[in-house]
């Protein structure tokens, strides 16, 4: 068996993932705050924007920019397209659920511990979508201890997450929060990589899939067209927000000046009624 070299370009790959998860989990926390002001149909808006955000940006950008760092020695790797991209969508589906059920309603131990259950076993498949798609000469295995330590790694990271977007409040509590969400997703990929087994092999032919590096260009795009519409929906809904609130004050204050100035009116008139009855000759 050969061990698997999850940092063959040193420590660029990890920084650069704890950093994209960082910046992935902040708006999603914020979407997920927005929600409480929010129900039915649109909590649900907000929250599914919350979980593409955590899914997306927050969990499986980094997951793929980790893997750009693994390597096997003695084979070239090569990766099914497909089965790669096939993790952002079950990291959006495991969190819509988390937060879906989390989300409404008033926030509660039972209800998080489950959630967080769900959520998190739905990650480990989402950290499993990388070695599953890793293509050698030779054969990808898992340690089962390794890999049931990433499990519960990821339940725990999960768990935490679905208890920092239902409670948390301020600017600070979001940073924080943010940064212990990007530490547990790191946390997670490395511990389940660490399951990774390969047995070089010999093989007929050249070994299929595409590099990562081929992927690369793609999948910066699409992160930064993610990022940016997270940032449209964080800031832009704040900017709304209080452009409304403003409107409203603009409202508030028409009304009191109407009513001042009927008021006024009003009292003029009686002041010039008052002024009429007094020049009114006393007649016997």
């Amino acid at each position: 068996m050969t061990a698997v070299e999850h940092f063959a370009y040193g420590w660029i790959t990890p920084v650069l993932a704890l950093v994209m998860a960082f910046l992935g989990c902040l708006p999603g926390i914020c979407l997920a705050i927005r929600s409480r002001a929010s129900s039915g149909g649109s909590r649900a808006r907000w929250l599914t924007l919350s979980a593409v955000a955590v899914g997306g940006s927050g969990t499986w950008v980094p997951h793929f920019m980790a893997l750009l760092g693994a390597d096997v020695p003695g084979t070239v790797v090569r990766y099914d397209r497909t089965v790669v991209l096939l993790g952002l969508g079950i990291a959006v589906v495991a969190h819509c659920l988390g937060l879906y059920i989390v989300g409404f309603g008033h926030p509660s131990g039972w209800k998080i511990v489950p959630a967080g259950v769900l959520t998190g076993l739905g990650l480990t498949a989402v950290h499993c979508t990388g070695p599953l798609a890793m293509r050698i000469a030779g054969i990808i295995r898992y340690d089962p201890g390794t890999l049931l330590a990433g499990a519960v790694a990821s339940i725990v990271a999960a768990t935490v997450t679905l208890w920092c977007v239902s409670v948390i409040r301020g600017n600070a509590a979001m940073l924080c929060a943010a940064a212990i969400m990007a530490v547990g997703v790191c946390g997670t990929h490395y511990t389940v990589m660490a399951a990774v087994r390969a047995e070089v092999a010999p093989v007929a032919g050249e070994v299929p899939g595409v590099n990562l590096f081929t992927l690369l260009t793609p999948v910066c795009v699409l992160a930064c067209l993610l990022f940016s519409a997270l940032a449209y929906s964080t800031v832009g809904f704040s900017v709304r927000q209080d452009t409304a609130g403003e409107e409203a004050l603009l409202r508030q204050a028409r009304d009191m000046y109407s009513v001042a100035t009927l008021a006024r009116a009003a009292v003029n008139r009686k002041v010039e009624r008052d002024r009429g009855a007094a020049t009114v000759p006393f007649r016997n």
